[in-house]
């Protein structure tokens, strides 16, 4: 798992006035809006003892602690505590982490990291997704396997044939021809053309009594965890994007939102959600069951191909996060008498260097694995 990256934690009106809790790297955080309507993350763990804040209220721009009353403002300074008498000074260590927060595309992204803003990876642009023309679906799919498998997935287009075959992929034509790969510092896109099987299904099987033409496919990861797949039909343009997001070393949450600009009427809609959750499905009784669980930290763990290629892409950029020291350990949120923190920016502000209850969250190898399955 990686700190120091952007990720899409929640859909924009899943965040209100009323404090929710999102886990993310094996921690919990608490979302809240505040008096202006900006959306503001905290560490869900009130440093006095303990409770979680995303079980309190927000008052006055704080958010309130429901054990003993601390209030904690969007930067995490404690600036009430009941028990105190008026007037008097509060600990410079009466606080908790805050995290960086954008609200773009209709999702909330946070950064779970300490890194000055200048040296941060940039949020993806995702202008297509405010583009009218294009009818919108979302959902969730939540997975017992380790997020890099479930991206590394989304973006293998040699396992549609098998894992997809009742319904888009062809097994009887699963060769990969040579792949047309753009990288970039923190990701890539594949595009290549897929052949449907004589039978299609959904929407096309309305279009084609024959066989179907040629469907040009592009997917693309943006590391650490976003994956879009984007395909162009004979009837128009669908697109599925998703943030996959690790909760822990052995557990994904997958937000997705699906768009397309033909049958754009809520009547499809019933039919376009049941086939985006059956890809879901398919893919998910062969991803939990990998082993591996984690990734190997060599290239030379897995045997690899050509048709790997988007793969050994995700797995570069990986190596370059784990070389930048930006993994944390698998049991991220501390032990049953110690919790541990991801470090925010504050930590790194003049004079408050020492003014921390918890400790930092430390590196990992990215590459140790912790999970309880057999």
């Amino acid at each position: 798992m990686f700190t120091n990256f952007w990720y899409a934690l929640a859909f924009s009106d899943e965040v209100t006035n009323k404090p929710s809790q999102h886990r993310l790297l094996g921690q919990d955080l608490v979302l809240y809006r505040g008096s202006d309507g900006k959306a503001r993350a905290l560490s869900d763990v009130c440093i006095h003892r303990g409770a979680p804040l995303s079980s309190g209220w927000v008052e006055n721009d704080t958010v309130v602690c429901p054990y003993h009353g601390w209030g904690y403002n969007g930067e995490g300074v404690c600036t009430r505590i009941p028990a105190l008498r008026e007037g008097r000074p509060l600990s410079k260590k009466a606080r908790v982490d805050a995290y960086p927060v954008e609200e773009r595309h209709g999702w909330i992204w946070v950064f779970p990291g300490d890194i000055p803003e200048a040296e941060r990876v940039p949020i993806p642009n995702l202008d297509f997704m405010d583009d009218p023309s294009f009818r919108q679906l979302r959902g969730e799919w939540r997975w017992d396997a380790n997020f890099e498998r479930v991206v590394e997935n989304g973006t293998d287009i040699a396992h549609t044939p098998w894992v997809h075959g009742s319904a888009f992929g062809n097994r009887d034509e699963p060769q990969v021809e040579d792949l047309d790969i753009e990288s970039w510092e923190w990701g890539a896109k594949l595009t290549a053309v897929q052949r449907p099987p004589q039978k299609p299904g959904g929407f096309l099987k309305r279009k084609h009594k024959g066989r179907p033409p040629e469907v040009t496919v592009s997917t693309a990861f943006f590391f650490p965890s976003i994956v879009m797949i984007d395909v162009q039909l004979s009837i128009g343009r669908q697109i599925i994007w998703d943030t996959n997001i690790p909760l822990d070393e052995n557990t994904t949450l997958t937000k997705w939102v699906g768009l397309r600009n033909f049958f754009t009427g809520s009547w499809a809609d019933r039919i376009a959600r049941k086939r985006v959750l059956e890809i879901f499905r398919q893919d998910d009784e062969i991803v939990k069951l990998i082993k591996p669980e984690l990734i190997p930290p060599e290239l030379s763990g897995e045997l690899h191909l050509k048709s790997d290629g988007m793969s050994l892409e995700y797995r570069r950029c990986r190596q370059a996060a784990v070389d930048l020291g930006r993994s944390v350990i698998g049991t991220a949120a501390g032990g049953p008498s110690e919790r541990t923190v991801i470090a925010s920016p504050g930590r790194r502000e003049a004079g408050l260097t020492n003014a921390w209850v918890l400790k930092p969250t430390p590196e990992g190898t990215g590459a140790v694995p912790t999970s309880s399955r057999n």
